[in-house]
């Protein structure tokens, strides 16, 4: 597999994990903090989605979501809740990051379709998780290069 492919594999491995996240962490919500939880879901379910029917269009075998995250465990409150979201946008982040870099690296229209899609769900990860940083702590609400 190559470096470029490992590491759309691991930006969809990384939207596996932030579904999974913001089921586990939404019933501890409720209001305006609830309604941004589903609205990231939804997100991404969305890009999960579309980063799996790119890579089996391009070829590959999507990775498949881990039955369980047990780093994401314990979430017994809301200000629990609310940091395990900030933690996975900032995977989310991380790993769309990388694969920005790898596309950067390379040549040709897949590269070059893969930094747009990279970046652009790098930055959807770093809008959300600066709204969540708000709410957890408003004297920090942003992070300087999200990503890295």
């Amino acid at each position: 597999m190559s470096a470029l492919s490992a590491a759309w594999q691991a930006a969809l491995a990384a939207e596996h994990q932030a579904v999974f996240g913001y089921a586990l962490l939404g019933p501890h919500l409720s209001g305006a903090d609830q309604q941004l939880a589903v609205a990231n879901s939804d997100a991404h379910e969305s890009l999960r989605n579309r980063t799996e029917d790119s890579l089996g269009a391009a070829g590959l075998t999507p990775v498949a979501p881990r039955a369980d995250y047990p780093t994401l465990y314990p979430v017994p409150s809301a200000r629990a809740a609310r940091a395990l979201a900030v933690r996975l946008e900032d995977a989310c982040a991380s790993a769309w990051r990388f694969l920005y870099a790898q596309a950067a690296s390379g040549a040709g229209a897949g590269a070059t379709g893969l930094r747009t899609s990279a970046q652009s769900a790098l930055t959807a990860s770093a809008v959300r998780a600066s709204r969540w940083r708000v709410i957890v702590d408003p004297a920090r609400p942003t992070t300087a290069f999200p990503g890295i």
